[in-house]
């Protein structure tokens, strides 16, 4: 094999970048190209060599490519350019030859490091900027509650997803934080006047842990969300069920079963680590061509502690009335239930929560979808 990739230091780690490639060609591997968190090398002969990286940037909208006439002046200077990865441009001479380190004075170099430092300290900001005023515009046209209510749903049905996406959050502010720190850092000694330092400091073990762990727990989410995707299914409505939903037969609605707008009737069902999760469509066919329809989101919940609190999400997300709309009702056999006059209604009992939806309006019977639904789930 004459080609090797290693992930390198981030991009602040200046000094430590440069011991990283001196050490890897005297382990017998030259650097070819760097990219954004791995560096190429190919084999060679182990050598002795110094690597230097110059910070260029440029003037706004100009590309961060480094003048030519510079790039000569180094070449004079006995310094062969290998490689750039953005404003870094890396720069190698053997150990031992006449080649000059390219600034005298550390505080001559520093200047060229203050936009790295202002790029790592408030780069962040566009960002964060973007994603404040799209969360603005959803929150104004949404409201706060519908917002919270959707985020504990998709809580409960995909848990993965959203560990995957904290670690990742943690991770991202973990790596924004301590490259900030170090280029601050780097920046503040140099103008004091002190050398760069090219030795690892022990704090990168620190690092290392730290960031072995975050993409650890990432990988594992990432395996979660996977395994949960994988043994979701979605199959055509059985005639007759055990599972924890109603169909229409149980509420006394006779017909064949029909499509409405392209969509079958069917069920997914998601086994997930918050809860098992159903959703259940049905369609019937009548003369009229208005057959009732059946939709439920059905959930067994692992903590049953968090049947309530789900149940107000459930209302709040509900796709044709809102929170205010439902009203307590009393139910033989559920722990709760609320009812709106658009059809549809939210129940608890235990472990177990339900929305339930039935078109048309003028067959939708609160006490009759509750029995059915205590006698389903006392029975299971």
């Amino acid at each position: 094999m004459n080609r090797k990739y290693k992930f390198h230091p981030g991009m602040y780690e200046l000094g430590e970048n440069e011991k990283f490639y001196s050490d890897m060609e005297a382990r017998g591997w030259r650097l070819k190209k760097r990219g954004g968190s791995l560096s190429r090398f190919e084999r060679a002969e182990p050598s002795r060599a110094r690597y230097r990286i110059e910070v260029y940037s440029p003037p706004f909208l100009e590309h961060s490519v480094l003048p030519e006439e510079k790039i000569a002046v180094f070449a004079d200077c006995g310094w062969e350019y290998v490689t750039d990865c953005g404003n870094l441009h890396i720069f190698r001479a053997p150990e031992g030859s006449s080649a000059p380190e390219f600034y005298d004075d550390p505080a001559q170099q520093a200047e060229t490091l203050k936009k790295l430092k202002r790029d790592a300290v408030w780069g962040w900001v566009p960002t964060v900027a973007v994603w404040a005023v799209w969360l603005f515009i959803y929150l104004t046209l949404n409201g706060a509650g519908k917002f919270a209510a959707q985020f504990q749903t998709s809580l409960v049905e995909l848990p993965p997803l959203f560990l995957l996406a904290g670690v990742l959050l943690l991770q991202a502010l973990y790596l924004r934080v301590r490259s900030a720190w170090i280029i601050t850092r780097t920046y503040r000694r140099m103008k004091k006047g002190i050398p760069l330092d090219h030795s690892p400091s022990k704090r990168r073990r620190v690092h290392r842990a730290v960031s072995g762990s975050l993409w650890a727990m990432a990988i594992l989410c990432g395996a979660l969300l996977v395994l949960q995707l994988i043994v979701t299914r979605s199959t055509d409505l059985p005639e007759e069920t055990a599972d924890p939903y109603l169909l229409l037969a149980d509420l006394g609605a006779a017909g064949e079963r029909t499509s409405f707008i392209g969509r079958d009737s069917s069920v997914t069902y998601s086994p997930g680590l918050l809860a098992d999760y159903w959703d259940m469509r049905e369609y019937l066919d009548d003369p009229s061509g208005m057959g009732p329809a059946l939709y439920q989101d059905v959930y067994r919940l692992r903590f049953p502690a968090m049947a309530d609190w789900l149940a107000e999400a459930l209302m709040n997300t509900a796709s044709l009335s809102r929170q205010e709309n439902f009203q307590p009702m009393e139910a033989p056999g559920l722990d709760a239930v609320w009812v709106s006059h658009r059809h549809e209604l939210v129940a608890v009992k235990g472990n177990m929560a339900a929305r339930v939806t039935y078109l048309p309006s003028d067959n939708f019977d609160p006490q009759l979808i509750c029995a059915a639904l205590a006698e389903r789930w006392t029975a299971g």
